[in-house]
């Protein structure tokens, strides 16, 4: 998302979204804490604008509160439901974790969630992601570590993909120290 003087940055934009969501749900910092397990002073920070968030605490607010990942995020210019342009992507950037998720198609009100993840060198998700349905991963470019629950971790690398039940907590890690990782990610039904 690109920032002008007059534009809010992902962080503000995101921020102000949750706290509109949580007014309008008229539920307190502290609800939304113990429903989460997010301490209610960083949910104040997040709120605010004053800090980055985890894409796996992300997905416990967007669980909480019963909505998609792109409730969240600003609209694209392109009104186009069928199609998205390159660099039109609606994005969501998480710099605590390294990781960049790229949303591959408009809205998550279809049987699938397509994106593509980047990971910088030595980067990994936070948390371990788990959801209904399934997930299949192709990487593009880079040594992903895939850690699935139940499995010894599984190193896939530029052309390697894989398909599992989503509801097995699993976890992402960028194997290089020195090179991004981008694989496609794509979850049925969408988990956000």
């Amino acid at each position: 998302m690109s920032e002008t003087a007059d534009s809010p940055s992902q962080q503000e934009f995101l921020g102000a979204q949750l706290r509109a969501l949580r007014g309008a749900r008229r539920v307190s910092l502290g609800d939304v804490a113990r429903e989460t397990g997010i301490s209610a002073s960083f949910l104040s920070l997040v709120e605010n604008g004053r800090s980055d968030i985890t894409i796996g605490r992300l997905t416990r607010l967007v669980d909480y509160y019963g909505i998609s990942i792109t409730d969240l995020l600003p609209t694209g210019a392109d009104g186009d439901p069928d199609v998205v342009r390159a660099g039109a992507e609606r994005q969501l950037r998480s710099p605590e974790e390294g990781t960049t998720m790229y949303l591959l198609a408009s809205g998550t009100n279809r049987t699938m969630l397509p994106m593509l993840l980047e990971l910088e060198s030595g980067s990994s998700l936070a948390e371990r992601g788990h959801h209904a349905g399934e997930e299949f991963v192709h990487v593009l470019d880079g040594t992903l570590v895939l850690e699935i629950d139940g499995a010894e971790p599984q190193e896939l690398r530029a052309g390697d993909s894989a398909y599992y039940r989503a509801d097995r907590p699993h976890l992402f890690r960028n194997a290089s120290a020195d090179a991004p990782l981008r694989l496609i990610c794509v979850d049925s039904p969408p988990p956000l």
